[in-house]
């Protein structure tokens, strides 16, 4: 079980006064990233018990910097998450950013990509230089975007370009942000990009008892009716993430709220299962 002391402990009041300037694409002048002082504990976060503790002591030697240089050590501060769509990795990187009280920085790839030649890798210096003037924890999401294979046959030479000036930059780094990268497609990284992160965790789909406490959390909002069996729902979203489980709970809420029911029926969540399936079959086949 997570160490809530991690959280109560953190200076919780995160804020976004007074921080540096938000830097911009010099084409189209859009932001390059979004800076986010939400909150959020970890009992907001079901996963197995191994990769909560490695959530766990990146944010213990990170907020025990100090005591680590002093050895000549440094905290792990440059992560990869990888795994599944949906399995938490952008949330964990929203608990590491509550536990430690710093704001979170949120990248956005949209943006950073350039049709200007060179304009990306200008891009993605001036985000390493935000990180290194302040303390944030800074998510690079859909990193595959910059990390690709550079033998791969159909990227153009910028695309290569970029691979090599970002890992320039990952290996010259020397701020005080944590910076967290997250792919669902590890498999599309170039193999030097894995050597360059102090840290890589891997996000799985959850389990049976996983997938349990999802139900039990999002269902809580409402009663349920007598018979609602919460095992049979387990066994039928087998190979679910968490967040289409999230999202198999709210359509049956609000099903039963639009149809003023006093309780949450299990047909109600056999309904939302179904259409959940029939969306990623939709996704499988585009």
């Amino acid at each position: 079980m997570a160490n809530e002391n991690l959280i109560s402990n953190a200076n919780v009041d995160i804020g976004t006064k007074n921080l540096p300037e938000i830097p911009t694409d010099t084409e189209k002048g859009f932001p390059l990233l979004q800076i986010n002082d939400e909150y959020f504990r970890f009992n907001d976060l079901i996963l197995d018990v191994e990769t909560k503790e490695r959530l766990e002591y990146i944010i213990s030697e990170n907020q025990n910097r100090k005591k680590l240089l002093s050895f000549g050590l440094k905290p792990k501060q440059k992560i990869l998450f990888c795994g599944p769509p949906g399995t938490g990795k952008t949330l964990s990187a929203k608990i590491i950013s509550s536990a430690m009280g710093r704001p979170f920085v949120y990248v956005m790839f949209d943006s950073i990509i350039s049709s200007f030649l060179g304009q990306t890798a200008t891009n993605i210096r001036k985000i390493f230089d935000f990180a290194e003037k302040g303390e944030y924890v800074v998510l690079f999401d859909e990193f595959d975007i910059v990390g690709k294979k550079r033998d791969d046959s159909q990227e153009h030479g910028e695309v290569k370009r970029v691979v090599n000036n970002f890992m320039q930059m990952l290996d010259n780094y020397d701020g005080k942000s944590l910076l967290i990268a997250a792919t669902n497609h590890q498999h599309l990284l170039d193999m030097a990009i894995w050597r360059r992160f102090d840290e890589v965790l891997l996000f799985k789909l959850p389990n049976a008892e996983q997938r349990l406490q999802l139900f039990e959390k999002y269902l809580g909002v409402l009663k349920k009716e007598m018979d609602f069996d919460l095992d049979d729902l387990v066994k039928k979203t087998a190979k679910y993430s968490a967040a289409d489980i999230a999202t198999i709970c709210e359509d049956a809420l609000r099903r039963n709220v639009i149809q003023d029911r006093p309780k949450i029926m299990k047909e109600d969540i056999l309904w939302a299962i179904k259409e959940q399936k029939r969306r990623k079959s939709i996704m499988i086949i585009t």
